[in-house]
């Protein structure tokens, strides 16, 4: 396939006036690329700041490979408006739908692929459930179970202090939590602990590729709902460093292995 040069990356700010989000487009330099656009569903907290260099490099590589593709921030959330304690699932699912119809409206481009790491592949998934309209969707290291995903923050947050002296509690902590120096309010955490891919999403999209690190379990119930709403599902087992995780030296990692499969996959989707 022919790599296509692409154009510098364009920084703006879409949405309602009252909460603008933060986008940043990523398109092929040469007229006639890809029928398809992409957007990319990024993790929070801790997971974003950690797997941001790897999903700019997504990014990058698949305009190379002709898409117009799309990474936002949710309100809340990076350099977009508002503050962490105001986001929510029910918020975000919203921030994910105006993401789609600022990218069509760009790019000119109907079909949307949706890719999305951890906490933002779920959120993918449940948008197109509500949406309906997505091309196809990658659901790379997914969240399923919303209270095993807070047991997991609060386990590595709770490794981070062991050998720090611990904050004092502060006269906000009835109203949110703190992981990894990230707030988590209580309504979010609520939503949370209600999350269960498994059971709550209709069909997202009629192609869906699921990326796991190879020495990761298997999700059968997120598997067997999947096959159950008679997509299209393809898995791929790849061994890669799990790049939300902070890092000793604080290195981002960028999974080679796994990008290129992505981008293979959605080119697939697109012909």
């Amino acid at each position: 396939m022919r790599v296509k040069s692409i154009k510098p990356v364009v920084p703006f700010y879409f949405g309602r006036e009252d909460r603008k989000l933060f986008g940043c487009l990523h398109e092929p330099h040469e007229e006639g690329g890809r029928r398809c656009a992409v957007l990319i569903c990024q993790p929070i907290g801790h997971e974003y700041v950690n797997s941001h260099r790897a999903l700019r490099q997504l990014a990058s590589r698949l305009a190379a490979s002709g898409f117009p593709v799309l990474r936002f921030d949710y309100y809340g959330c990076g350099d977009s408006s508002g503050e962490i304690e105001q986001g929510s699932i029910t918020r975000w699912l919203e921030d994910i739908s105006s993401a789609v119809a600022e990218l069509r409206a760009r790019t000119g481009v109907f079909q949307v692929c949706v890719v999305g790491l951890r906490l933002g592949a779920t959120l993918a998934a449940l948008a197109g459930s509500r949406l309906e309209n997505f091309a196809g969707l990658v659901l790379w290291e997914p969240i399923v179970s919303g209270s095993d995903y807070l047991n997991e923050l609060v386990s590595l947050h709770e490794e981070m202090l062991r050998f720090r002296p611990r904050p004092k509690r502060s006269k906000n902590s009835q109203v949110y939590m703190e992981v990894l120096g990230f707030p988590l309010s209580g309504f979010l955490h609520a939503e949370l602990e209600e999350l269960d891919l498994a059971k709550t999403m209709e069909r997202p999209a009629p192609r869906i590729l699921v990326v796991r690190n190879a020495q990761a379990d298997d999700e059968s119930g997120l598997r067997e709902h999947l096959y159950q709403s008679r997509a299209r599902v393809d898995h791929q087992k790849l061994k890669a460093p799990e790049i939300w995780l902070p890092t000793p030296d604080g290195s981002l990692i960028v999974p080679a292995q796994v990008l290129q499969s992505v981008v293979s996959w959605v080119s697939g989707v697109s012909l």
